[in-house]
């Protein structure tokens, strides 16, 4: 039996007979497109199934020499290898870094007094076990918090301790006054931590000494005029902070001019701030 091959046939003139002008117009896009279509999807598939094998391009040496009038691409640099001494510069040790977390963390609590129902029993449980001074929190009559507190100085101990200098500020109210900021204090607390960073507070916190800071030099005195430019630029900046900025004084530095203007916040309060502008 002889197979014969069929074809099917569109009747295009049929069906564009019987249509209007627009709509054979707008038939044959439909049709049109669809054949389209059909052939794009064709030659996807044909693509997947006789997709020639890839075949390596070779890779021109670094030192080839470049093309007259060609422009060579950027290089990436090499990144820089760190040893494990510069990624621990900071902190120098984790359980120092565990340390100070624990002394910063018991300064506040040890120096805030107010009206917990539970006293000073945070503190205690803080502490070892043994005779207990009396504590603040349990009968005093002023009220305190802890505004702030920050570790500068961290030194072993021995034994798995560090001893943490940390510095803070107190909110003071006495009995018949309003709070007010107290001087900022610092007390060095002695911390245990355990291998795996566990922290244990030692003992009572101990007065200590802050380390004095660098001599400054003075501010220049006297008031210059500088350019317009160097207004409107430490204007523009300060308008970053707050409203209404006014020039102070202006003094030329290396390289520009130092402007002190007073800039308003949102209560009306207004502060001098100094900005450095270069270039002028």
């Amino acid at each position: 039996m002889v197979e014969r091959e069929e074809l099917e046939h569109v009747p295009w003139a049929d069906l564009m007979a019987d249509a209007e002008p627009e709509d054979r117009t707008r038939r044959m896009l439909y049709l049109v497109a669809g054949a389209l279509g059909s052939m794009v999807l064709g030659i996807l598939v044909a693509r997947s199934w006789w997709a020639p094998s890839s075949v390596a391009t070779p890779v021109t040496p670094a030192t080839t020499a470049i093309a007259a009038g060609e422009t060579p691409l950027a290089t990436t640099p090499s990144l820089p290898l760190y040893s494990e001494a510069d990624l621990m510069a900071d902190p120098p040790d984790p359980l120092a870094r565990a340390a100070i977390v624990r002394a910063e963390w018991f300064v506040t609590d040890y120096f805030t007094s107010d009206f917990e129902p539970n006293g000073s029993a945070d503190v205690r449980a803080a502490l070892p076990a043994g005779p207990m001074p009396a504590f603040p929190q349990d009968d005093g009559d002023g009220i305190s918090y802890v505004e702030w507190a920050r570790a500068f100085e961290v030194e072993e101990a021995g034994d798995g301790a560090y001893r943490v200098s940390v510095a803070f500020r107190m909110l003071g109210a006495p009995p018949d006054r309003g709070f007010s900021r107290q001087p900022v204090r610092a007390v060095a607390v002695l911390i245990g931590v355990t291998a795996d960073g566990g922290t244990t507070v030692l003992d009572l916190p101990a007065p200590t000494r802050m380390p004095a800071g660098p001599e400054p030099t003075p501010w220049p005195e006297g008031v210059e005029d500088p350019p317009q430019s160097v207004i409107d630029e430490a204007a523009g900046i300060t308008a970053l902070w707050g409203s209404e900025p006014r020039v102070v004084s202006a003094h030329p530095v290396e390289g520009g001019w130092r402007v002190v203007l007073t800039v308003a916040d949102g209560v009306g309060n207004r502060w001098p701030m100094a900005v450095v502008i270069t270039g002028d």
